[in-house]
């Protein structure tokens, strides 16, 4: 989560609706009650998945760029 976020226990905590002590109780795994965990665990699952289809568009659309300005360079050539 932190390579992801800025602060992952904020991101989590908005999204859980969980409050910042639990969250934070839960990434220094100290026990905490099973609902708390279980939507906690949920909030990372889903905003790591958010994040990584977020990253994986940014790559194809600099893919793409980057074979767009190559094809020019070679068409220019």
């Amino acid at each position: 989560m932190s390579e992801l976020f800025d602060n992952p226990t904020t991101e989590v905590a908005n999204h859980s609706g969980r409050s910042q002590p639990t969250v934070s109780k839960f990434f220094k795994e100290v026990v905490i009650r099973q609902k708390s965990w279980l939507s906690c665990y949920e909030s990372c699952l889903v905003l790591v998945e958010k994040q990584e289809a977020k990253l994986k568009k940014l790559y194809e659309k600099s893919n793409k760029l980057i074979n767009k300005n190559e094809s020019t360079i070679t068409k220019e050539q």
